[in-house]
C-alpha cells in the first residue's frame, strides 16, 4: 500500500465537500456564467466600448433580432455598408441610424466574434470620420467639428455649434427633470472632475442620415449640412438623439428585438415635445397613419409616433405618461408591452388593457376626421399646420380605406388579411334609396376587434366600438330612413393576433 495514499486522498475529498457546500450555500446566480465576459475598448474611436457578453446572455438579448449579423464575415459586410458613403445612403433612409448601427454594435458583443473583427470595424469607423480639429465645450457636451475641411459639406461655423449646444443643454436639463439623466461618461480629474459629458461629432453623414448614437457609444453624431447648419433640424434632430440616450439610461440596449416602435416612436415624439413649432414630427405621424395595417410591436418604428402622441393625450399628460412607460420598463425586466399596459391601466381613464387601447387608437385614426369628433377619439394636433424655413408640415392625413358603394340589391364580398394590432377600413357609400344594410365579418381567428361608424355628410350619427380583441365574427344590421346616412364605415382590427377574414355586405 502506498503510505502517502491517505494523505493525498483526504485533501481531494475535502475539496469536493467544500465545493458542494459552496454550491448549497451561495446563490445560484453567483455561480452562473457572468453576463459580461469583458469590455473591448475601440482603439481609434475612444468613445466606443463594447461589452462582450457570455454566449447565453447574448442569445437571450439579441437572438430574436434578425438584423443582427452572427458571423465575422457578415459583421464586416454590414460595417462596410454603413461606413461607405454610397451604400450608407441606400440602407439608411429614416434620418436616424439607431436601429442599424445598434444591430452592428450589438453583433460585436457576441463572444464568438473575434477581436480582429472588432478592430476592423474600429478602423472603418475611423476612416469614415473626417479630421475634426476644432473643439468647443458647453455644459454637458463636447463638440468636435471642422471649419476648413476640403469637403465643404463637413464645415460648420462656431456660431452654429454654439446654437446647437444651447439646444442640447436645454434638452439635457429638461430630460433630467422630467425623465432621467441621459447616458454619459464622467470626466475625472482636473478642473471638471465628475462632470457628466457626451461628445458630439459634427460632420457630413450623407444625404439620408441626420444623426446617430448607440448604447455602446459615449458620443452622438450630427449631420453638419442637414442638421447643424439647418435652423429647423437643429432644433429637433439633436433632442431626438439625446432622447435615445435617456432610453439607454432606462435600460434599453441598442439591437434589442421588437423595440423600435417604442425607441424611435418616443424619440420622434420628443421632437414634438421639445420643438412643436417645427412640425417635422407630424411627418412621422402621417407615415404611420398612411400605413394602418402594420404590426405595432414588431413592425413599426418612427411611424409609431402617432401611437405615442395618442397615448400621451389619453394618459392625462404626455410627458408624465411617456416617462411612466420608460420608468416602468426600467424596473419590470425591460418588457415594453407590459410597461405600456401597466401605464394604460394607471393613467387612461376607462381603459383596462393594451388590447382595448389599441382598439381605441385604431378607431381614433379614422374617427378623428369626422366634423363632430369628440376629444376621446381625436388628436389635439389633427388640424395643426406648421411651417419652418418654408417647409410645411401637417395637418394629419386620413387613413387609407377601401371605398365601396351599396345601392338597392347590392351584395359585396371582400376577403383580406390584417396584421396584429393593424387595422383595415371599409367605407361604404350609401345610395339615396337604401333603407337597410347588413354587414358580416367572418374569420377563423378569435382575436379581432371591430367598429362601425354611421356618417351623414362627415358628421357621426352613431357608432359601435367593440371593447377590445377577443371577438371572432361580427354582425351589423341597420334599418333607417332613406337618405339618413351617407356612409357606413367598418373597421377590422387584428387585435392582438391578426389573421384572414371575409366581409360580406348587402343592402335593400
Amino acid at each position: 500500500m502506498n503510505p502517502n495514499y491517505k494523505r493525498s486522498r483526504l485533501p481531494a475529498v475535502l475539496g469536493i465537500t467544500v465545493a458542494l457546500l459552496i454550491q448549497l450555500i451561495l446563490p445560484s446566480a453567483l455561480l452562473a456564467q457572468p453576463a459580461e465576459v469583458k469590455t473591448f475598448q475601440f482603439k481609434k474611436t475612444a468613445t466606443i466600448k463594447i461589452k462582450v457578453l457570455s454566449k447565453q446572455a447574448f442569445e437571450q438579448k439579441f437572438a430574436a433580432n434578425p438584423l443582427i449579423p452572427k458571423t465575422n464575415e457578415s459583421i464586416i459586410q454590414l460595417a462596410q455598408k454603413l461606413y461607405t458613403p454610397a451604400t450608407r445612403e441606400e440602407i439608411l433612409t429614416e434620418e436616424c441610424g439607431e436601429e442599424l448601427f445598434g444591430a452592428l454594435f450589438a453583433a460585436l458583443s457576441n463572444p464568438d466574434i473575434s477581436d480582429a473583427t472588432r478592430d476592423q470595424v474600429d478602423a472603418l469607423v475611423d476612416a469614415f470620420t473626417p479630421n475634426l480639429p476644432d473643439v468647443y465645450t458647453s455644459g454637458h457636451f463636447k463638440f468636435y467639428y471642422t471649419t476648413s475641411d476640403t469637403d465643404p459639406n463637413n464645415n460648420v461655423t462656431l456660431e452654429e455649434i454654439k446654437a446647437t449646444a444651447t439646444i442640447l443643454n436645454n434638452a439635457w436639463n429638461n430630460y433630467v427633470t422630467n425623465f432621467t439623466t441621459p447616458k454619459h461618461y464622467v470626466v475625472s480629474g482636473g478642473c471638471c472632475a465628475d462632470k457628466k459629458m457626451i461628445d458630439v461629432k459634427v460632420y457630413y453623414l450623407g444625404s439620408t442620415l441626420y444623426g446617430s448614437t448607440s448604447s455602446s457609444w459615449d458620443h452622438i453624431n450630427l449631420n453638419s449640412k442637414y442638421v447643424v447648419k439647418d435652423t429647423c433640424k437643429r432644433k429637433t434632430t439633436p433632442v431626438h438623439e439625446l432622447f435615445h440616450r435617456v432610453q439607454y439610461s432606462y435600460g434599453y440596449v441598442t439591437g434589442t428585438a421588437n423595440m423600435s416602435w417604442a425607441v424611435e416612436g418616443t424619440a420622434a415624439w420628443s421632437q414634438k415635445y421639445k420643438a412643436p413649432q417645427v412640425g417635422d414630427w407630424m411627418t412621422r405621424m402621417n407615415s404611420g397613419l398612411n400605413a394602418p395595417d402594420r404590426q405595432l410591436v414588431s413592425g413599426r418604428s418612427y411611424n409609431a409616433c402617432h401611437f405615442w402622441c395618442y397615448l400621451g393625450q389619453r394618459g392625462q399628460g404626455e410627458v408624465a405618461t411617456i416617462n411612466q412607460v420608460w420608468s416602468t420598463f426600467s424596473t419590470n425586466g425591460n418588457d415594453m408591452p407590459n410597461a405600456v399596459q401597466s401605464t394604460i391601466v394607471a393613467r387612461v381613464t376607462g381603459c383596462n388593457s393594451f388590447d382595448q387601447f389599441a382598439q381605441w387608437w385604431n378607431f381614433a385614426n379614422f374617427y378623428k376626421d369626422a366634423s363632430n369628433a369628440d376629444a376621446k377619439y381625436d388628436y389635439e394636433e389633427d388640424e395643426w399646420t406648421r411651417t419652418c424655413d418654408g417647409v410645411n408640415y401637417g395637418p394629419l392625413t386620413s387613413v387609407p380605406r377601401t371605398s365601396l358603394t351599396l345601392n338597392i340589391g347590392s351584395n359585396i364580398t371582400q376577403s383580406s388579411t390584417v396584421s396584429p394590432y393593424g387595422a383595415d377600413y371599409f367605407e361604404f357609400a350609401i345610395g339615396n334609396t337604401v333603407t337597410q344594410v347588413d354587414i358580416d365579418v367572418t374569420t377563423t381567428a378569435t382575436q379581432f376587434g371591430y367598429a362601425v361608424i354611421e356618417l351623414k355628410n362627415n358628421a357621426v350619427q352613431n357608432y359601435d366600438l367593440t371593447p377590445a380583441g377577443g371577438m371572432q365574427n361580427y354582425n351589423y344590421t341597420k334599418n333607417f330612413t332613406a337618405g339618413a346616412l351617407s356612409h357606413i364605415v367598418l373597421m377590422v382590427v387584428g387585435n392582438p393576433d391578426g389573421g384572414t377574414y371575409t366581409v360580406t355586405a348587402s343592402s335593400n
